[in-house]
């Protein structure tokens, strides 16, 4: 290693624990960002590249640098989006965010040619402006910041993993195989963001059906008994009138897991729910104020009101007790509290 590698490495092993400040400064940036935009990431990373990698990187590429402040890898920081439409919307904010090195920075999923396949994620050369809010010391520091989806970043580790970097020297068949792969992982993240699209446009549909009590017909599923428990004026009304009774709070609970319920009692779609509660109403009252009323609880789920509509319906329709325990075994799942729970209900019918 030559006397100006040598001199960069010395500078490096000063300046290390400057760039490990500025990566913990950097990281907890990037998942602010990504909280702002209210996304889910699967992780945000960071690393400072050790000493032996970049005596390696200098030894094969020390020509390219005069001196430490031209490696701009030495911090590397790293977003995994699950979608690929994600990927622009955290650009964009780390180029609101830090200051871009426009020169060194590359969107790489623009260059490949129109024929080809490949799989690249976004690249950005950045720095902390110096200021009040920063030591001086980390600041002005170039580092990498990688986004990438996690199909992207799969790709990248698989590459990696067995060594292929480049089409010279890999056989014909071996290259045109990657292409193939490649090509089929762009799709799958283009049709997850499809299928996030359909999602989200169902979803809007059936709660426009709900407010306008146009969705007697809607088949029960996750997202429309979810929408349903949160928009209908019956079962709103409903829910705060039991947390009322126990003097609680409402906290937003996925109902998902009343969907087997609703099923055995032949509830298939919304406006058989619809009937339930014009039909229950009252004693589901009743059920929950003897069952609330002294249990001293700052918190009921918005799903509450279901539980206690199955229950109303159940003795409505004199449901017997087998049938009762085997209603109750869904969510109990053991015969002991199913066959305790289902004397208590019909207990409570008596007493109501």
């Amino acid at each position: 290693m030559n006397l100006k590698c040598r001199l960069i490495l010395e500078d490096y092993r000063k300046q290390r624990e400057d760039f490990v400040k500025l990566g913990d400064v950097v990281h907890e940036m990037l998942a602010g960002i990504a909280k702002d935009l209210g996304l889910t990431v699967l992780a945000v990373e960071h690393r400072v590249k050790e000493e032996r990698s970049l005596a390696g990187k200098l030894e094969r590429k020390g020509d390219l640098y005069s001196n430490l402040e031209d490696i701009t890898d030495i911090l590397g920081c790293r977003v995994i989006c699950f979608l690929s439409d994600e990927i622009d919307k955290i650009g964009k904010k780390v180029e609101e965010t830090f200051v871009v090195d426009w020169e060194n920075s590359s969107d790489k999923r623009t260059l490949l040619k129109e024929n080809a396949f490949g799989y690249l994620s976004l690249h950005y050369i950045c720095s902390l402006p110096f200021g009040d809010k920063w030591p001086d010391e980390i600041c002005g520091k170039k580092f990498e910041i990688q986004i990438r989806t996690i199909l992207q970043h799969a790709w990248s580790a698989i590459h990696h993993d067995i060594g292929y970097k480049s089409d010279f020297g890999v056989p014909r068949e071996i290259s045109r195989q990657f292409a193939r792969l490649a090509g089929l992982l762009e799709l799958v993240d283009d049709e997850f963001v499809r299928a996030r699209d359909n999602m989200v446009g169902y979803t809007e549909d059936i709660r426009k059906r709900i407010i306008t009590d146009d969705a007697d017909d809607v088949i029960i599923n996750m997202i429309s008994l979810n929408e349903y428990v949160l928009h209908n004026k019956k079962m709103q009304n409903l829910i705060k009138q039991i947390a009322d009774i126990a003097g609680a709070e409402i906290k937003e609970i996925d109902p998902e897991s009343y969907i087997p319920q609703l099923a055995f009692l032949g509830v298939k779609k919304l406006g058989d729910i619809e009937v339930m509660i014009n039909e229950n109403y009252d004693l589901a009252l009743k059920l929950a104020g003897k069952a609330l009323s002294l249990a001293n609880l700052d918190i009921v789920s918005s799903s509450v009101a279901l539980r206690f509509l199955c229950r109303a319906e159940l003795l409505n329709k004199n449901y017997d007790y087998d049938k009762i325990v085997e209603f109750l075994k869904i969510s109990l799942k053991t015969n002991d509290k199913a066959e305790r729970q289902a004397k208590h209900l019909l207990k409570q019918k008596e007493e109501c």
